[in-house]
């Protein structure tokens, strides 16, 4: 990135691959083209093909200049995200029952099925979408990265 140049990222766009960020493939923004490139993990089954490879040597080469690491599912920690959400219930039954609800093995899945059960699905979605956007406003802050909301 060149001195003193203000890079602006439409915050959507970085909101967008937080969620749909995933163990397996890993993200990048390419500030020339304003897009996000999504590649095969080392450990991802598909394995990484010389495409791939061909692109993640472009990446190294343009490291924190052209190309720069999205978070990833281990920097969202979509559990913590369920924690705040639960806590931010007013206190009670429904407060109560999600916080048994995420203790233990199937943890998400029961927390999907309790927030369909008392009805507060749109509100968990919306909550989530919020925490998408501030994890994306903080890692433009990180980067010196300019937004547009």
């Amino acid at each position: 990135m060149e001195e003193g140049k203000t890079i602006t990222v439409p915050l959507k766009l970085i909101a967008d691959a937080v969620e749909q960020a995933d163990e397996n493939w890993n993200q990048y923004l390419d500030i020339e083209k304003m897009e996000v490139i999504s590649l095969p993990g080392e450990d991802s089954i598909c394995g990484i093909e010389e495409e791939d490879q061909e692109m993640y040597d472009l990446i190294e080469e343009g490291w924190r200049v052209r190309y720069f690491g999205l978070p990833s599912k281990f920097d969202i920690h979509e559990y913590s995200i369920m924690e705040r959400f639960i806590w931010s219930l007013p206190e009670g039954r429904i407060q109560d029952a999600l916080e048994s609800a995420i203790r233990g093995r199937g943890a998400f899945r029961r927390f999907k099925d309790s927030i369909i059960h008392y009805g507060i699905e749109k509100d968990w979605y919306e909550y989530l979408e919020e925490a998408h956007k501030k994890i994306a406003r903080e890692w433009c802050e990180i980067h010196h990265f300019e937004y547009t909301e």
